[in-house]
């Protein structure tokens, strides 16, 4: 087994300058990078088989929960959304979000979008 050093500036985006970016991915677990720019929001989802941490790195943003329950995390906070469990994301500050996501343990696809934002509850 050999050591890897993983870069987050080398993430590639999904929105070419914001959103989750894939540092690596193995079976026992995916790295990456999400950025969030002030305004920007990534849609409710959950995942099935994996659980999605998140340590923040810079700037703050709000996390939804279950549709019910807000946090807002800053430089240095930990979340962990286990598998079920709906979560939104949005930055509703002045500064750039940055986080590194772990999601364990990896499971190609285990995405599924649950449209709602707490602006727009109706969503089911």
């Amino acid at each position: 087994m050999s050591a890897e050093v993983l870069r987050s500036a080398d993430a590639v985006l999904r929105f070419e300058d914001w959103g989750p970016g894939y540092l690596t991915q193995a079976d026992d677990a995916a790295f990456g990078v999400v950025v969030l720019r002030p305004g920007d929001e990534f849609a409710n989802h959950l995942h099935e088989h994996h659980t999605e941490s998140f340590v923040v790195i810079e700037g703050s943003a709000e996390f939804w929960l279950e549709r019910k329950t807000r946090v807002t995390l800053s430089a240095g906070d930990v979340l962990r959304a286990e598998p079920h469990e709906e979560h939104f994301v949005r930055n509703p500050f002045d500064e750039t979000f940055r986080a590194v996501f772990v999601k364990t343990p990896w499971v190609d696809g285990d995405k599924l979008d649950r449209p709602w934002t707490p602006d727009n509850p109706s969503h089911t």
